[in-house]
């Protein structure tokens, strides 16, 4: 039954031009995707399809057989890692502070060796 549902048709969107562009945009919206040489096929809701106009990129509705690109993990596995010890998820931060007038006259010699 599982090869039955695996190998049945459904209505897709078929995605051309910049693929990478393309590929990067599902990737924003976590649509499974499967990848070709010549297009992308997803699963793609308005929101999505949106998205991909707004870039310049050709969409059309076709109806195929859908064999995603595997996701990096599911969720579950992480999560058991991360729980098990085995992995853990870090989160890095950035931020930005402009630099004052005064603190450039401190430091003159690193203003000098940045320009």
């Amino acid at each position: 039954m599982l090869k039955e549902r695996a190998m049945s048709q459904e209505t897709l969107t078929e995605v051309r031009g910049d693929l990478v562009l393309a590929a990067l945009c599902v990737g924003q919206f976590r649509a499974p995707c499967q990848i070709e040489a010549e297009r992308l096929l997803v699963r793609a809701d308005e929101s999505l399809m949106q998205a991909l106009r707004a870039l310049g990129l050709e969409i059309a509705a076709v109806f195929e057989v859908f064999t995603p690109a595997p996701m990096f993990a599911p969720d579950e596995l992480i999560l058991d890692q991360v729980a098990r010890g085995i992995i853990r998820r870090q989160v890095t931060t950035h931020v930005f502070r402009p630099h004052d007038d005064e603190s450039a006259e401190e430091d003159g010699d690193s203003v000098a060796a940045a320009v």
